[in-house]
């Protein structure tokens, strides 16, 4: 033992020591090693020349000890590891002697010596070598002094072996002495022809094969005679010396371990040098490493190339000498004595000597086969062949296998040969399995050199030998009878008279040979890897199994299933079904062999099936349906199965559980949650059937298969899928499996087992139904045994089936779950067994946790009730990170989700996730059960931690300390967490098992505590978790700096470190600046270790100062400012001296940001009027939005963080330092200033007003201002305050409600501010004016915002004091009337947009008279022209118009409007309407060209006509818009009969048009106009087919359509921001009239990604630089279908598609939640147009068509029950769409709503179509439909049901905001209808546009104005027109509803 250890001690210092590159040889271990052995003289001198023969010293001759033995030991085997030369030198010096003494070694008598292994000379002689041979191939400088030193050493052997080969043949008295001196060198030599073998790649091919010559010289016979005698004198001799004894017992270890000492040994170690020498001839040095050279041949990878004798070391002669070496050996062993006679070792040892000549020989073939003669190699292989004895050993006749079929590949003639040769040794010879297996492949391999009919012969042959199908033979085989058993694939196959004959002698080993022809048939399939021969063996084995009796059956079964998986599927599942007869048939008879062999087989492909092979499904397949078949699945109700059948069937389940528990194993991956739903549904009927054939633990066949039961448990998923949440009602009534065996008797049983196993429920189980018994029986099963594995987590989902949610189901699958938790919690706390440790346990508690916040309270109550009793039986299972951490971020996660209400009121996300607890929860929509389940959460986690707490107090607030430590400062709402604030609370409890704090009486009302100590240990982890040096990470500007350390904060700063900071930061803001990428986490770091250096210093640092504040400046990001905030305050606190300097430079940088127009003063910030805007007929785009407004919040952002932190530093400093007050009144007097003209945006009154009342505070509490300096002030102020009136009334962006209340409560603390300061200026003085009528003004305006947005924030349910909270009679007429002038004075658009405000006929008239009279002061606010000129022109305006001429445009629909006649075509009016028009892009005023081409009524002086004309020059799409809209309103009625009289004018302008475009505009017209009129060509040739049927109808179409050539960029009318690429030819569709042929068709259509408006284009940076290939990225083809109207006037739908369009413009414009779907129209003739066809939408006809009872049962059925969140989607989706419709149904009037009209698409969306009848007609003038809008029971249905649900208030709110955004444009929107009024459309009436504005109540105040929605509401409802509308429908139309 103590030899033992000393060597392994000195290896592993020898180990250690080598790779060290850094120390000498001399000072290292290595040569204290080499010291610690006797040295002994160098060889140099005796390598070359003469002397290398010279007696040496008798070094050798002295005894090596133990010690010495094993330090030499180690320095080689360290050898290969060494890395440095001097060291390599050093010890092949030392090593060198050792070789050349070997031979004549001695060794000190030492028991641990025979220890060694095989011995301890060869051991010395192989490992020195071997050493030597590793440092010459990894050194060169030492490999010739080694190469020189091994040649020497031979030489010496040499020599020895002559003198001992002469001394032999003496009659000595001293033989037995040189009989050890012979054995010694032998021994010697021995291990040295070992170690040169293994690295023969140390010699040159030149050098390599004279040391084969010089060892084959060596290998003398006189001297191989001589070694035999040797050994045989040392085992007869009879000495007691010893030494002797010593040998003898060697000698005895060599013959047991099957290496007998004799010549052969030493034969078979030179043989083996030859197959190297040879063998890196042929292949590669690092490919012999790992595999065999004659597997390395047959694979054909790793050779050399090129395999010739011609290539550099492979010339002839070498090859010739290598060949004749193995010749020699092979006539040695032939001359040699007879291999019989010798012992079974010595005998083994020839079979390898003679397998390495075969090898050495073949591989000479290989290179040369003219130095090598294939015939010799071939005789000699035959004659093996027939050698029994020889082949029966392992290595020789594997050798000789294979290398019979590589000779085949050196010379195919062999190859026929071969190929009968080996099929009779599998046959005749009885070989081993192992054998066979190689005999197999190598015939394969042969086969390959042949055609596919060989191998297909070759396998009918062996095949024969297993018989025919009827008989099997017994004795012997037959030659070429007819097989039986056709393949799949050849069919019926007859011999064709083969010359192989295949016989078998003996009835005895019949058996033998069958199973090896078995073999080999599915090795030579395998080998193929041709899928047509695998299915032809496995056909064959397959129908070669008849009696289920004998081994041979057994052996087919078992070899057809790995032959299985590499054929093809059919054969596959030929086999499968096979397997399933075999099994049944067995079963039947008992044959249990037969059983186990389909058992094994099924166990090896479940094993062996790979997941992505094609066979795996079908496998999978087979085992389950296997199980799910077994059993009475036809049975009628009544009729009882006999038991018989149920215990046949229950068997043969049992054959199927342990490859299917196998194959689960295998591949768990295949069986989680996520796999499809046909296998989970196929698993869990499996599972149903197991239990009803009794496969439960209180069974006896359950307990027989319970190991196979568990694993198949753990895979499983659970018997209920996620989406059974989904659905509205239970499937276990309807699975037919679980009626299996139906009886009463069975029931009772069922029932019976089930009351064992959960006791409490007996009473309910009684009432159960036979299913649901087999349910819930299946349930307890497998989560039971999953439980048992330690999970106990799944059976929470059962929860979801609807059923379990009430009853006495409901009830046992609580007693059920509590049945699983006692399983559970027994083996946690009782079994030590590692998956039940605490750690499992936490994670467990992990996800019972994530339960808990289910969106199913049901799957809350249980899971709940999971959390109590696994935190009371285990508490420590809360103490660890996981269960801890999920518990934290799942409260913080349900505080956000709770917090949308406010935030994002109407988008509910529903999926929360956190990578820190590694949680992910959905959640349902209803923020009311969110608040209940986190009510729930924070109440159950305060007592389950108190728990925790008490056990383990140090722990659980360590985590709690960590959980705080690793913060993501993006997390939380206002960096709020709720988890964060309960992990403080919970760390400063008291634990009740702390009995000296917990006794402390309270002092009064004074909590106690613990807190102080947590955040002390918590603020010290912090300062030892942050205190490791800044991470190098490798960036460019990390240079500058030498990071890796961190100074004490203790210590004061170097200025070597300052200096290293100050390039560091210089570094940074260089990079920021010039846009170079660098991450937040870089500059947080540095900035650290700067704000860290000025918390210590003691000097001034103003450049550090400077960067800190200037950095985070730079960026200007939310997260930058945020970081600067707090390093700027820590460096306030910690180092106050320089707070004056780090605030001044703070608010340097703010003047920085006002003049470069950053944040608040950026013109991004735009809102402007939606009709300023491109109008899209595109969907609602609320991803548009959102982007939008967090491109907002960004860029404010920054400022509003700021302005925080400013605030919050003045009032806590402004008793301070007057410097610092002056510093605050110069960032007040800036920023006022620049905010008076800022942009103005709903996102920004926040930070505005912020900025007010940071003033007013100041103002109010500054000490150091004189009277005019506070005068100035105030009046900055109040000009600030109002600066934000100065455009239109603003509503929010968005639904954030919340933002909504901080505005609202702003706006009451600036009027508080406001009230007290008012004594501030109140008074006039000489010139200075008194502020209180501008103070008053502001107050005003306020009270006003302030009570608009009180409508904005609750517009259906506000409560009475709200209502006019500031309201004291300020706003009316009389009081705002004489402000007006103040408001002039202040800013003339502050003045305008009063009218907005406060619409009082007084306050008009004032302000318009100020625009009469001073007209140039508003020249900048074009909301003054519709004051100054309203609807006409007043006979009181003259001299002003000429202002008109520089006056800012209006929006182009009110410059349309000014060309009508009631503005008597004054010049001055119509040069700015065009001037305005021409101000804004074309694809602005291409809405509204339906608009313009009515102008040309009015059109006297040619203005509109040439606008055309020149807009149509730049713009093709505008050009053919407006000739398709002249064309259209040439005529009055759809047949072109009667001529509109603007006709003539059109036709002109039309002409002046054409004639005016280019030779390519004009080709692209007449392309353009030829394809769209073929197009509708086909409605005309329809109309002769008005009256056939469809089918002939739609071919007619097809036919037309195959007929029309889609030119170059042509495209379809409504849809001119795409080119027409193809036609869906067979698309054609004619649709639904009584006289007219319209139909539909598909076209596909190429063009630009939907992108934001325009405005929002404007916004984004880096959008400028676009190439090609993102130009062709941002294209996308679609498939579009259209209809084709022809004699329908579709200018209406044109118009109410129009308004729809600019509804949906304003709906954004305020970031409203709703959604509406414009699609195009448009109008290209008289009674003809083209429609978009809504995709992926159905009507509600169709619906009812298709018989779905109601709008709500569609969507359950689409969609799922109400629970799922694809319901709560689709539900929030048509509540969205719906408020919109509805709020324009009513504006336009729409009437005919019937079912036909209103469609639904994919999303839930409610879409309106067809809107022939809007504004003041009806169809038929029948007035059915009296409700505003309509809104039926089905609708409300489906938004909950009831006004009291979420749903419907949304709708009520969602309503109200649209109306009240709406009411804002209606001038705007009335123009739109103005001016259309004489173009004749049949919806209008005189009074139409006066009815339009009426319903928009003007008159009436914003929350007037929404109760009158809310009542509109209440109306639609409760009529019953809609609904009697809906049956004069059905009955005139044939339309449901």
């Amino acid at each position: 033992m103590a030899s033992s250890l000393r060597s392994q001690a000195l290896q592993r210092l020898a180990a250690l020591a080598a790779p060290r590159s850094e120390t000498s040889f001399d000072k290292s271990d290595l040569d204290r090693l080499c010291r610690a052995t006797p040295s002994r003289p160098g060889s140099v001198s005796a390598v070359n020349g003469h002397n290398a023969l010279a007696p040496r010293s008798e070094a050798g001759r002295v005894p090596m000890s133990i010690r010495e033995y094993e330090i030499l030991l180690a320095l080689c085997r360290t050898a290969p590891s060494l890395q440095i030369a001097q060291s390599a030198q050093k010890l092949s010096r030392h090593l060198i002697p050792y070789l050349m003494d070997v031979h004549v070694q001695a060794f000190a008598p030492s028991p641990f010596f025979r220890k060694i292994e095989p011995s301890p000379t060869e051991s010395l002689s192989f490992h020195v070598t071997a050493a030597l041979l590793s440092l010459g191939t990894h050194h060169p400088d030492v490999r010739q002094a080694i190469s020189d030193s091994i040649s020497a050493f031979v030489s010496t052997c040499a020599h020895a072996a002559e003198s001992v080969s002469h001394a032999a043949d003496d009659d000595d008295p001293g033989a037995v002495e040189d009989a050890i001196k012979t054995a010694t060198i032998a021994i010697a030599i021995l291990g040295f022809l070992d170690a040169a073998c293994a690295q023969a790649d140390f010699w040159k091919s030149g050098s390599r094969i004279g040391l084969v010559m010089r060892i084959r010289d060596l290998l003398s016979q006189p001297f191989l005679v001589a070694v035999e005698s040797a050994f045989s004198t040392i085992r007869n001799a009879h000495s007691h010396d010893s030494h002797i004894k010593e040998w003898k017992r060697w000698a005895r270890h060599y013959d047991h371990v099957g290496r007998p000492l004799g010549a052969m040994l030493l034969q078979r170690s030179f043989m083996r040098l030859l197959v190297a020498a040879t063998s890196l001839l042929v292949a590669e040095e690092d490919a012999l490493r790992n595999s065999h050279i004659l597997d390395i041949i047959m694979s054909g990878s790793g050779l050399r190339r090129p395999l010739t004798a011609r290539s550099a070391e492979a010339d002839f002669r070498s090859v010739e000498l290598y060949a004749t070496v193995a010749i020699d050996q092979m006539n040695y062993l032939e001359s040699s004595a007879d291999f019989d006679s010798l012992s079974p070792a010595k005998q083994r040892l020839a079979f390898s000597v003679k397998a390495c000549a075969l090898i050495s020989y073949l591989n000479a073939c290989t290179l040369n086969d003219d130095a090598a003669d294939g015939e010799v190699l071939m005789s000699w292989l035959e004659d093996a062949l027939g050698d029994p004895a020889g082949m029966a050993d392992d290595e020789l006749g594997a050798v000789v296998l294979k290398s019979m079929a590589l000779l085949c590949r050196v010379s195919p003639s062999y190859a026929v040969n071969v190929s009968r040769l080996l099929p009779r040794f599998i046959v005749q010879s009885g070989a081993q399995s192992r054998m066979v297996a190689v005999a197999s492949k190598s015939l394969a391999f042969v086969l390959q050199k042949l055609s596919k009919d060989a191998v297909i012969t070759t396998l009918y042959t062996l095949g024969n030998v297993l018989g025919p199908t009827n008989d099997r033979p017994q004795t012997s085989g037959t030659t070429g009878t007819d097989v039986q058993g056709p393949s799949l694939f050849y069919g019926a196959r007859h011999s064709t008279g083969s010359s192989i004959s295949l016989q078998i002698s003996g009835e005895e080993v019949s058996s033998v040979v069958q199973g090896n022809v078995v073999q080999a048939i599915c090795d030579i399939a395998a080998a193929s890897k041709d899928e047509k021969i695998t299915g032809l063996a496995q056909s064959m084995l397959a129908q070669k199994i008849v009696k289920l009796s004998s081994p041979l059956d057994a052996r087919i079964i078992t070899g057809a299933a790995a032959l299985g998986l590499s054929g093809g599927q059919s054969e596959f599942r030929y086999l499968l079904k096979r397997y399933a007869a075999i099994v049944h048939d067995a079963l039947v008879d008992n044959k249990d062999g037969i059983l186990q062999a389909v058992l094994n087989a099924r166990n090896y492909i479940s094993a062996n099936i790979q997941r992505d092979s094609p066979l795996f499904d079908i496998y999978l397949e087979d085992l389950l349906d296997g199980i799910i078949q077994q059993g009475d699945a036809h049975a009628k109700q009544n009729q009882h199965a006999k038991d018989s059948e149920v215990e046949l069937a229950a068997r043969e389940i049992a054959q199927l559980l342990p490859p299917l528990a196998a194959f689960m194993s295998a591949n768990p991956l295949a069986f989680e949650e996520a796999s499809d739903d046909d296998t989970r549904s196929m698993l869990r009927d499996a599972w149903f059937n197991i239990v009803v054939h009794g496969f439960t633990p209180a069974t006896d066949r359950g307990k027989q298969n319970l190991k196979h039961l568990r694993i198949m448990a753990i895979h499983s998923p659970p018997l209920v899928s996620e989406n059974r949440g989904e659905e509205d009602e239970s499937d276990i009534d309807l699975n037919p499996i679980l009626r299996r065996a139906e009886s009463s008797d069975r029931e009772s049983m069922q029932k019976k087992l089930l009351a064992e196993l959960v006791p409490a429920r007996s009473s309910e189980i009684k009432g159960l139904s036979y299913r649901k018994t087999i349910f819930l029986q299946a349930a307890c099963l497998v989560e039971s045994l999953r439980a048992d594995a330690g999970d106990c987590t799944k059976a929470l989902s059962y929860f979801l089936e609807p059923s379990m949610r009430r009853g006495e189901v409901s009830r046992t699958m609580d007693a059920i779950m509590n049945a699983v938790m006692d399983r559970y919690l027994y083996k946690t706390v009782n079994v030590a067994h590692p998956a039940f440790s605490a750690q499992y346990a936490a994670a467990q508690l992990a996800k019972i946790f994530c339960s808990c916040c289910h969106r199913i309270e049901r799957v809350q109550q249980a899971a709940f009730g999971c959390a109590d009793r696994l935190v009371e039986s285990i508490p420590s299972a809360l103490c660890q990170r996981s269960s801890l951490f999920t518990l934290l971020e799942l409260m913080s996660l349900m505080w956000t989700s709770c917090l949308e209400a406010e935030t994002d009121r109407y988008e509910p996300r529903t999926r929360f996730s956190s990578a820190r607890g590694d949680v992910v929860v959905e959640l349902s929509d209803d923020y009311h059960l969110r608040q209940r389940t986190l009510e729930n959460l924070y109440k159950n986690a305060k007592r389950w931690l108190a728990r925790a707490i008490n056990i383990a107090p140090a722990d659980v607030k360590g985590l709690l300390q960590t959980y705080l430590s690793e913060f993501d400062e993006e997390c939380g709402f206002g960096h709020m967490s709720l988890g964060r604030s309960f992990a403080v609370e919970i760390g400063s409890t008291i634990p009740s098992s702390d009995q000296r704090l917990s006794s402390l009486d309270m002092l009064g009302d004074c909590p106690i505590n613990t807190a102080s100590d947590f955040v002390a240990q918590y603020t010290a982890r912090q300062e030892y978790r942050y205190s490791e040096a800044l991470p190098d990470r490798s960036r460019e500007w990390s240079n500058s700096v030498r990071i890796g350390r961190r100074p004490s904060f203790l210590a004061p700063s170097s200025d070597n470190e300052s200096a290293e900071t100050i390039a560091a930061l210089a570094q940074t803001e260089k990079r920021i600046l010039s846009r170079m990428a660098t991450s937040h986490a870089d500059v947080r770091d540095v900035l650290r270790r700067a704000a860290a250096l000025l918390c210590r210093t003691t000097q001034d640092e103003c450049s550090i100062v400077h960067y800190l504040v200037s950095i985070p400046f730079a960026m200007f990001t939310k997260q930058s400012i945020k970081l600067g905030i707090s390093l700027w305050l820590g460096v306030m606190n910690e180092n106050p001296r320089l707070e004056p300097r780090v605030l001044a430079e703070i608010v340097h940088r703010w003047e920085t940001s006002v003049q470069k127009r950053q944040g608040l003063f950026s013109p991004s910030i735009t809102s402007p009027d939606p009709f300023f805007l491109r109008q899209e007929f595109a969907p609602s785009d609320n991803a548009a939005i959102a982007k939008r407004k967090q491109f907002v919040h960004n860029l404010l952002a920054p400022h509003s963080r700021l302005l925080q932190f400013l605030s919050s530093h003045y009032n806590a400093t402004r008793l301070g330092s007057p410097d610092t007050h002056r510093i605050f009144l110069r960032l007040l007097d800036v920023t006022l200033e620049a905010i008076k003209n800022s942009t103005v945006h709903p996102m920004a009154r926040e930070i505005r007003f912020q900025v007010v009342l940071f003033g007013l505070k100041l103002l109010n509490t500054s000490t150091t201002m004189d009277a005019i300096a506070q005068y100035r002030l105030k009046d900055q102020i109040l000009s600030a305050g109002l600066g934000w009136f100065n455009s239109p009334p603003r509503w929010s962006f968005g639904s954030n409600i919340l933002q909504l209340k901080t505005e609202i409560r702003l706006i009451e603390d600036v009027m508080a501010g406001l009230k007290e300061t008012a004594s501030i200026g109140v008074n006039s003085v000489g010139q200075v004016k008194s502020l209180a009528p501008k103070e008053k003004l502001l107050v005003l305006l306020l009270e006003s915002e302030h009570s608009r947005l009180h409508v904005w924030v609750r517009p259906v349910d506000a409560p009475r004091h709200h209502q006019s909270a500031f309201h004291h009679g300020g706003r009316d007429e009389v009081n705002i009337q004489p402000l007006v002038r103040t408001a002039w004075a202040e800013s003339p658009s502050l003045a305008v947009h009063l009218a907005s405000r406060f619409p009082y006929p007084r306050v008009q008239r004032e302000i318009r008279w100020l625009l009469l009279n001073f007209p140039t002061k508003a020249v900048a606010e074009p909301e003054a022209i519709p004051i100054l000129i309203d609807g006409a022109l007043p006979d009181d305006v003259s001299f002003q118009l000429k202002y008109l001429l520089f006056w800012a445009p209006v929006n182009p629909i009110t410059s349309v409007t000014l060309f009508l006649p009631a503005y008597r075509n004054h010049p001055y009016l119509i040069q700015y309407a065009m001037r305005a028009l021409e101000s804004h892009s074309v694809d602005v005023t291409f809405f509204y060209v339906p608009q313009i081409v009515q102008t040309l009524r009015y059109d006297a002086l040619g203005y509109v006509e040439r606008y055309i004309l020149e807009t149509a020059q730049f713009s093709q799409l505008f050009a053919h818009q407006i000739i398709w809209n002249m064309k259209a309103n040439a005529y009055k009625d759809d047949d072109s009969q009667i001529p509109d009289a603007i006709k003539s004018t059109l036709d002109k302008v039309m002409g002046h048009m054409i004639d005016s475009f280019s030779d390519a505009d004009r080709d692209f017209y007449e392309r353009e106009f030829a394809f769209f009129d073929e197009v509708t060509s086909i409605s005309g040739k329809l109309k002769p087919l008005i009256k056939r049927t469809k089918p002939e109808k739609k071919q007619k179409i097809e036919e037309e359509l195959r007929k029309i050539q889609v030119d170059v960029g042509v495209y379809l009318p409504s849809n001119p921001d795409g080119v027409v690429i193809g036609i869906d030819r067979k698309s054609g569709k004619p649709l639904q009239s009584h006289a007219k042929a319209p139909f539909m068709a598909t076209f596909r259509i190429k063009k630009n990604k939907a992108g934001l408006e325009e405005a929002e284009e404007m916004l984004e940076e880096g959008a400028k630089d676009t190439d090609k290939a993102s130009v062709q990225a941002n294209t996308i083809e679609v498939w579009q279908s259209a209809i084709f109207k022809v004699g329908d006037d579709c200018r209406q739908d044109v118009l109410a598609l129009q308004m729809i369009a600019a509804f949906r413009g304003i709906f954004h414009s305020v970031g409203l939640d709703v959604y509406v779907f414009p699609y195009r129209v448009t109008a290209t003739a008289p009674g003809c147009g083209v429609i978009d066809v809504l995709p992926n939408s159905i009507s509600r006809d169709m619906l009812g068509r298709e018989a779905v009872n109601g709008l709500y049962d569609y969507f359950v059925s689409k969609y799922g029950n109400e629970d799922s969140l694809r319901f709560q989607q689709a539900r929030n989706n048509f509540v969205k769409s719906m408020a919109a419709y509805s709020v324009i149904s009513f504006l336009l009037q729409f009437k005919d709503r019937h079912n036909g009209n209103i469609m639904i698409d994919d999303a839930g969306h409610i879409l309106h179509i067809d809107f022939g009848f809007c504004f003041d007609i009806a169809p038929g003038g029948i007035k059915f439909e009296r409700a505003p809008f309509k809104l039926t029971s089905e609708m409300v249905a489906v938004m909950g049901g009831s006004a009291e649900h979420q749903s419907f208030k949304w709708f009520e709110e969602l309503c109200v905001k649209a109306f009240l955004a709406s009411r804002q444009h209606t001038e705007k929107l009335s123009q739109i209808v103005l001016l259309m009024m004489d173009s004749g459309l049949p919806c209008f009436k005189p009074e139409s546009v006066k009815h339009f504005k009426e319903r928009f109540v003007p008159e009436k105040s914003e929350r007037e104005a929404a109760e009158f929605m809310k009542g509109l509401i209440k109306r639609s409802y409760s009529s019953y027109s809609t609904g009697i509308y809906d049956q004069f429908q059905l009955l005139t139309n044939g339309i449901p509803y």
